[in-house]
């Protein structure tokens, strides 16, 4: 069996040097934000209804080297891998090995502050999901209905819906066409 247990931004666990401990959590949906209402002289409160909040997921892991230095440089490289040329979290993608068709969009939240004895280093990676679902790679096909414009159903195999696109297009000099790329719309 691979070590391999997660992959950030496109490398695996080993290739950024740690190892992921069987004490990981890995939420099975993160808290609600519920909307309500207490109002003066009714019992109860009025319920607006609620909606998933971030998904946070807090791996524990060891980074196991030969001595200090080596293990100082794997910190170093993984601290790297974590953050943008500026020095702020980045987004990567997540990918977890009980759901490989499936991803999410994290980024470091809290410390990474290993514990250090000589060429080990204990510490608890804490990614954020803002957005908490999953998402597959998306299959579309094309209906063609009779007149010009056409419909693409997109079938997303993550954990939620994925709304269909609808494409519309005219015939003359300003012939206008929209495509959708990562849930935002583009008009060539």
């Amino acid at each position: 069996m691979s070590n391999e247990m997660i992959w950030l931004g496109g490398k695996s666990n080993i290739e950024l040097g740690f190892e992921v401990r069987g004490t990981s959590r890995r939420p099975g949906l993160p808290d609600t934000v519920d909307r309500t209402l207490n109002i003066p002289g009714r019992n109860g409160s009025y319920n607006f209804g609620a909606d998933i909040g971030a998904r946070t997921f807090a791996y524990d892991c060891a980074m196991i080297t030969k001595d200090y230095m080596a293990l100082q440089q794997s910190v170093m490289g993984l601290a790297a891998h974590l953050v943008d040329s500026y020095g702020k979290p980045r987004k990567l993608e997540l990918r977890q090995r009980e759901r490989p068709n499936q991803a999410f969009s994290v980024q470091l939240t809290g410390a990474f502050d290993p514990d250090r004895i000589m060429g080990l280093g204990m510490f608890s990676l804490s990614l954020i999901a803002h957005d908490p679902f999953a998402y597959g790679r998306e299959e579309i096909s094309e209906t063609t209905i009779t007149t010009s414009p056409h419909l693409e159903n997109v079938f997303s195999g993550g954990n939620v819906r994925t709304a269909p696109l609808i494409i519309l297009t005219n015939q003359g000099t300003n012939v206008i066409r929209k495509f959708r790329i990562a849930n935002e719309y583009q008009i060539e």
